[in-house]
């Protein structure tokens, strides 16, 4: 009898001694530049604050982004110094398949995102609209 509660009491010492569990809301399985992105980016942007009757609009979701008439998933990011950049793939522009692309985004102190690409760099300020 004695040994059976022996064995109970290290069984259940060991229970202790598993990995632990990240807290709730903690982000554990989240990597640095996912937190990034979805704490500091996923909106509606536009070079001007109301977005309404504005012919470029950038819309960043969880899973993909909106660039003007251009949809896009998220097939990979990366972490880059102050932002993120964004592996784009899976494009449609109205409707028909367009190239895969990336994307560069560093959130700044006014609360506006740059956005840079091969082709240029712009400034969009998150939509109040």
């Amino acid at each position: 009898m004695r040994r059976l509660a022996l064995i109970a009491l290290i069984l259940l010492s060991a229970c202790g001694l598993g990995p632990g569990l990240a807290p709730l809301g903690a982000g554990g399985g989240t990597s640095p530049a996912t937190s990034l992105y979805l704490r500091e980016i996923v909106g509606r942007y536009a070079p001007a604050p109301i977005c309404a009757g504005q012919e470029f609009q950038v819309e960043f979701a969880p899973d993909s982004v909106y660039l003007g008439e251009t949809g896009c998933n998220i097939a990979a990011m990366r972490p880059i110094p102050g932002g993120v950049a964004l592996d784009l793939a899976a494009c449609r522009a109205e409707g028909t398949p367009a190239p895969a692309r990336s994307l560069e985004v560093t959130p700044q102190p006014d609360g506006s995102l740059t956005l840079a690409s091969p082709a240029r760099t712009r400034s969009v300020q998150p939509c109040f609209d």
